[in-house]
């Protein structure tokens, strides 16, 4: 096994094959390169596109203490008389609460 040639076998099994799969064999190599630049490119390309960061401003952010309570903050300048908290969903009197255990 010492004057075995795994190249010369390569290239001798390459020369035995028909004209087709010879053929094939040699787009293969190029087709692939083309097809990662293509790839390479797009992604290049849809990066630099890609908005960094989001448009517009903060208004409120949300913090969670370690007593489990939930602060909403808001970074906006307020108008003289409007309330610096979000208000959530009013709750509603003229409707009974629902029962919560089942019974």
């Amino acid at each position: 096994m010492n004057d075995y040639n795994f190249w010369a076998h390569l290239l001798d099994t390459f020369q035995a094959s028909p004209d087709l799969i010879k053929a094939i064999w040699l787009l293969i190599p190029p087709v692939f390169v083309l097809g990662l630049l293509a790839l390479t490119l797009r992604f290049r390309i849809d990066s630099k596109l890609a908005d960094k960061a989001p448009d517009g401003e903060l208004v409120y952010s949300v913090h969670r203490d370690k007593q489990n309570r939930v602060h909403i903050i808001s970074h906006t300048k307020q108008l003289e008389g409007s309330s610096p908290l979000l208000l959530l969903d009013p709750v509603r009197t003229d409707q009974a609460e629902p029962d919560l255990i089942d019974k």
